[in-house]
């Protein structure tokens, strides 16, 4: 299968930003798509001579696709040039990881039954797990931690839940724009407890953050992804560029430089 990469014609953008930015939406397991577009991205930086580059991935890189473990090591060991600075934030996905690895007893027991029914089938198939392996969850938890190795885990552990450049605020989720940048406070290792929660979490918020189209606290614009579209979403309070690429084929970049914006994606159609 070919992969083809698109880069869209420049629009003005919501706000200005003062470097190069390159961000990309959630990956779920294409790394077929997700190098194609690094090269593209790369290849964009030397042929345009940019400087003080920075590429944030948005999270989501594990579960439902067929290769997540392959996409997180390679953004927690860092896109590698040298005049880019990489920013790997985590998603949901991430989050469910990071519990699972974390927890022990019946609290993994819960985790695990949780996290299967949100495509973690993916990553037991990946790790080569039987059907038994993939259901007990010390033995699942044994090989995970051996596949990423102590010194990944300990950088996906220590990883922001956001990065802010002007007034563009990275995240994976979102923010509820009752508690604003308070919210980006939330210590992003425990999972929601309830839908109410969720909303509270900028890695899990969805209906009050899509559905407002009103101005954020500080006029910020937010870049994320989360909750899959058909196209990318380009509005004046937030950038939304989760096109689903596990299932879509398409993985989704928008490049923010000065005043203007584009779209980069990879596709497998």
């Amino acid at each position: 299968m070919s992969i083809a990469t698109k880069i869209g014609e420049w629009q003005t953008a919501p706000a200005a930003a003062s470097r190069p930015v390159f961000a990309i939406g959630d990956v779920h397991g294409r790394a077929d798509l997700f190098e194609p577009l690094i090269s593209a991205i790369l290849g964009i930086v030397d042929k345009e001579k940019l400087d003080k580059v920075l590429l944030v991935t948005l999270g989501d890189y594990v579960d439902r696709g067929p290769a997540g473990l392959v996409v997180l090591k390679r953004v927690l060991d860092g896109i590698r040039h040298p005049k880019v600075e990489a920013v790997c934030l985590p998603g949901n996905h991430e989050q469910f990881l990071r519990h699972f690895l974390e927890s022990k007893g019946a609290e993994r027991s819960d985790i695990l039954c949780s996290w299967l029914e949100n495509g973690a089938g993916a990553i037991a198939r990946e790790l080569g797990l039987s059907a038994a392996k993939a259901l007990d969850p010390d033995a699942f938890v044994a090989a995970l931690a051996s596949d990423l190795g102590i010194e990944r885990v300990e950088r996906l552990f220590k990883l922001s839940n956001h990065y802010r450049l002007d007034q563009y605020l990275f995240v994976h989720g979102g923010i509820h724009p009752q508690f604003g940048l308070a919210a980006l406070k939330r210590d992003w290792r425990r999972l929601p407890k309830s839908g109410l929660d969720e909303d509270r979490d900028p890695l899990w918020v969805r209906g009050p953050f899509l559905t407002y189209d009103g101005e954020h606290e500080d006029g910020i614009i937010v870049v994320h992804g989360h909750t899959p579209r058909k196209d990318a979403e380009l509005l004046g309070n937030r950038i939304g560029i989760d096109t689903g690429a596990y299932f879509s084929g398409r993985l989704t970049c928008v490049q923010l430089f000065q005043d203007r914006m584009r779209l980069i994606q990879a596709s497998d159609h």
